[in-house]
């Protein structure tokens, strides 16, 4: 009987995946280029080759500016995710004492967005720990691969992980100015005939906070619904419509004015809460990384909750 051929034999060189990271995160050939210390034509050669072998187009190539297409964006999360998995990999078999530095940490990419608004003040105060910071929303992604720490939706007890709940609050409206200004709203039953962005992760949510407002029977239209909340959020920046979301996470962009409260700080205690919980393997507890990060996420997010 003929040997199945390994999966790995598909892989595209490492090469070519180094170049497509470089050049997708900075969406530049030229800052790719020089960030790999090669020339821009061998970047430009290595998207080819890699463009051609997989049979996707993965950037929309001008004159003299590269762009992903939605294909190469979805695929350079990927490969970036498992790209620092082998670094992490690599770290903990060449160097276990600076390893000890090392935090890698998950998060919802809303809590994402907040954090790294304050990241630098961790820096600062624990310049020691050298801190690396993914995201993901999707629920399938938790306890895969090598990371030291998640944040994510919930508060239910996971076996073999300790865990603390960050964040436990009403949700309240939001969107930008400009729709605010287009749509004025002073009262929630103001709400009807507008338009309530939703996301995948939090079905039903809308239903259960105009229930608990005394709203049962208002009628609105169900703007575009995204995949998780952060994309909610951007939509609601950009001016698509009213979002639920919990102000101590989108304190950044109500701090800049990319976003306000239509209804003032309005909350309503019957109304969903939303949870967030920092989760972390059982056996890594005394790592001084992790315990220094868990202590200065808890003031954070405390602070965060009483200037809000």
């Amino acid at each position: 009987m003929d040997a199945t051929p390994p999966v790995l034999h598909r892989l595209p060189p490492l090469t070519a995946l180094r170049s497509f990271e470089a050049a997708g995160r900075l969406q530049s050939v030229r800052g790719a280029a020089a960030e790999l210390d090669v020339t821009p034509s061998a970047v430009s050669r290595k998207l080819r080759q890699l463009e051609s072998s997989l049979g996707v187009a993965l950037f929309v190539h001008a004159a003299r500016s590269i762009r992903l297409t939605p294909e190469g964006s979805r695929y350079l999360d990927a490969v970036t995710e498992h790209l620092h998995g082998l670094v992490a990999a690599t770290d903990q078999l060449t160097c276990p004492r600076r390893n000890e530095t090392i935090l890698t940490v998950r998060a919802d990419a809303l809590v994402a967005n907040w954090l790294v608004a304050r990241l630098g003040w961790f820096h600062r105060g624990q310049p020691w720990v050298a801190l690396r910071l993914t995201t993901s929303s999707s629920p399938a992604d938790f306890g895969r691969h090598d990371v030291d720490a998640e944040i994510r939706p919930g508060s239910a007890p996971v076996p073999g992980y300790d865990d603390v709940l960050l964040i436990a609050e009403p949700l309240v409206c939001v969107c930008s100015p400009g729709y605010l200004t287009r749509h004025p709203l002073t009262a929630p039953a103001d709400l009807r005939g507008h338009d309530l962005l939703r996301s995948f992760d939090a079905t039903g949510v809308w239903e259960r906070w105009l229930v608990a407002t005394g709203l049962p029977d208002l009628t609105a239209r169900s703007g575009p619904a995204y995949g998780d909340a952060a994309l909610a959020c951007r939509a609601a920046v950009s001016g698509q419509g009213v979002a639920l979301l919990p102000a101590t996470l989108v304190e950044p962009e109500l701090a800049t004015g990319r976003l306000v409260q239509p209804f003032g700080a309005v909350r309503v205690p019957a109304g969903p809460v939303a949870e967030f919980s920092l989760y972390s393997p059982s056996q890594r507890a005394d790592r001084r990384a992790l315990q220094a990060f868990r202590r200065w996420l808890g003031a954070e997010v405390a602070t965060a909750a009483r200037t809000g």
